[in-house]
């Protein structure tokens, strides 16, 4: 563990003390943060530097290769459908 991830931990603990007036180990902290972390991996990607959103052109890309061309009006019609049900007569 680096020294200033260490000091962090120091100064969140101290931070802990006060808001609640219980005293957490450093142990318990490290289990809450990764607990957390697994929760919210989009974040710890990001802060790990592994997260980059895409360019515009990478995601018009991935809309290209999963877009379905259907004519609007059988959407239209298909959403009729799921609404309405089929009307008959």
């Amino acid at each position: 563990m680096s020294r200033i991830t260490r000091q962090r931990l120091e100064e969140l603990r101290a931070r802990l003390v006060l808001e609640t007036g219980k005293r957490y180990t450093i142990q318990e902290i490290v289990d809450a943060a990764v607990a957390i972390a697994a929760r919210m991996r989009d974040e710890l990607l990001r802060e790990l530097g592994a997260w980059e959103p895409l360019s515009r052109d990478e995601a018009e890309k991935l809309l290209d290769m999963y877009s379905i061309d259907l004519p609007v009006e059988d959407v239209e019609e298909d959403i009729d459908k799921v609404l309405y049900g089929e009307l008959t007569g």
